[in-house]
C-alpha cells in the first residue's frame, strides 16, 4: 500500500511537469512516443510531490491523533516539511531554467509567482506545527498541494496541452471542454446533486472532526 501511495504521488508530480514542458501533440491529435515525459524536471517534479503529499500527511495525523502521540509525530512532520520544501525548490529551479517549460509557459508571470506561493506556504506550515498550531499547518499544506494543479493551468491558460512539435496543434481549453449543449445537460444535473454531495461531505467532516481515542469514530 505504501509503495502504490508513493507511485501515485510521484506520477501525479510527474504528470503535471510533463503537461507543463508541453508534449508532441501532432497535427492528427495524437501524442508520438513516450520519451518526451523522461527529464530531470519531471523526476524531480514528482520527487516533490511525493514530499508534499507525505508531509501533508504527516501535518494530518498531528491534528487527528491523540495529543500524547502528537508531540513526536509533530517532530516528524517538520523534518518531512523541510524536505518538501527543498524538494520544490529544486524542482521550481530545474523548471525556470528548462528551455521547454519556458517555451509551453503561456503566462511567466503566475508561473514564476504561484511556486513562490507554495514555498512561503511551506515554512508557514512548519511554524505553526512548531507553535502547536496543526490546524494551521494543515490548511498551509492542503493550499501547498493545491498551488501545483493551479500554477499548471495558470501558466498554460488558454490551452490545455501545449504541442512541442506543431504549435497549431495546441489544444485549447476551449476546444478540450465538452459541448454546449452536454455542459447544459451536465448544468442541470448539477443543482440537484451538488448541495447533496457538499452536504454529505460536510457530515463526513463534523462527524470525524476533533482527535481519536477509543470513542471516536473512524472509516476504518
Amino acid at each position: 500500500m505504501a509503495a502504490g501511495s508513493l507511485a501515485a504521488a510521484f506520477g501525479w508530480g510527474a504528470l503535471l511537469a510533463g503537461l507543463l514542458q508541453g508534449v508532441p501533440l501532432a497535427a492528427d491529435g495524437h501524442v508520438t512516443g513516450v520519451g518526451h515525459a523522461v527529464t530531470p524536471f519531471t523526476a524531480l517534479a514528482g520527487l516533490a510531490m511525493a514530499a508534499l503529499m507525505a508531509a501533508h500527511g504527516a501535518t494530518f495525523l498531528t491534528l487527528r491523533l491523540p495529543a500524547e502521540a502528537a508531540g513526536p509525530l509533530t517532530r516528524t512532520a517538520r523534518r518531512l516539511v523541510a524536505a518538501a520544501l527543498a524538494a520544490v525548490a529544486l524542482a521550481a529551479v530545474a523548471g525556470l531554467l528548462s528551455d521547454r517549460v519556458r517555451a509551453a509557459t503561456q503566462r511567466p508571470l503566475p508561473a514564476v509567482l504561484l511556486p513562490f506561493v507554495l514555498v512561503a506556504a511551506l515554512p508557514a506550515a512548519r511554524a505553526a506545527l512548531g507553535r502547536r498550531r496543526p490546524g494551521v499547518a494543515f490548511a498551509a499544506t492542503s493550499a501547498a498541494l493545491a498551488l501545483p494543479v493551479a500554477g499548471v493551468g495558470a501558466a498554460l491558460w488558454p490551452y490545455a496541452l501545449i504541442s512541442t512539435v506543431a504549435p497549431t496543434a495546441s489544444l485549447s481549453v476551449a476546444d478540450a471542454a465538452a459541448s454546449g449543449p452536454t455542459l447544459t445537460l451536465l448544468g442541470w444535473l448539477v443543482l440537484p446533486l451538488l448541495p447533496a454531495l457538499l452536504g454529505f461531505q460536510a457530515m463526513c467532516w463534523w462527524v470525524f472532526r476533533g482527535r481519536t481515542d477509543g470513542r471516536t469514530p473512524v472509516y476504518w
